[in-house]
């Protein structure tokens, strides 16, 4: 997978520990010089010491279409906007962000720009799964014939912007909790699944069966 991560921050660092980078192309772009050469010393990464804002950054020195993840974690929500916006110009499918501002979060999720996580719950896991779930759904525990699944939501994905009332299910699958960015809480019938969110899935279904009807 290709991915570009926007702010070197501490979570970006873990989230570089936490991957075989033997089997990703991870591009990072900071504005601090002194933080790029650190990551740079640290990771077999490809390092950009510029400001993300720079719209020559995407039209000559990366290859932005070919790019699989973007994970926006600078400090500054307005330029996280933006990072996102730019990867979902250019239908990027993985688009995540860092954002402070609950409002912001929402905002995101509503022009359908990507996930929001509201710092400071933010970690490296929290990325990596979200990443891993978007391919298919990810089993976080069994009980007996019954199965737990991580699930996060694509644009393509055949259940997005269905109200839950209107989605086909397997039977004996229930969705438990969804986490919307900013908080995670149990859904109702009329619960609208957007783009970006995660679910929790119980069921006894076959995880093949799973992925067909909630990504088709």
């Amino acid at each position: 997978m290709r991915i570009l991560i926007v702010g070197g921050s501490n979570v970006a660092e873990e989230f570089l520990r936490s991957i075989d980078l033997r089997r990703n192309e991870v591009t990072v772009v900071d504005s601090d010089s002194s933080k790029c050469k650190e990551i740079s010393s640290k990771f077999d990464v490809y390092v950009i010491n510029k400001d993300a804002t720079d719209v020559s950054l995407y039209t000559s020195e990366i290859s932005i279409s070919d790019i699989d993840s973007v994970i926006a974690l600078t400090d500054r929500d307005e330029t996280n906007v933006f990072v996102l916006s730019i990867a979902k110009a250019y239908n990027i499918p993985i688009r995540i962000a860092k954002v402070s501002d609950p409002k912001v979060a929402e905002l995101l999720i509503k022009l359908g720009l990507g996930i929001p996580i509201v710092s400071p719950s933010l970690t490296a896991t929290m990325i990596k799964t979200y990443i891993d779930s978007v391919r298919g759904p990810q089993l976080l525990a069994e009980y007996g014939t019954l199965k737990l699944y991580v699930i996060s939501l694509s644009e393509t994905d055949k259940v997005v912007n269905k109200a839950l009332k209107d989605v086909e299910l397997p039977e004996n699958t229930k969705v438990v909790l969804v986490f919307d960015g900013s908080k995670i809480y149990p859904p109702d019938e009329d619960t609208v699944l957007l783009n970006g969110y995660q679910l929790i899935v119980l069921t006894n279904a076959s995880e093949d069966d799973i992925s067909r009807y909630f990504k088709g």
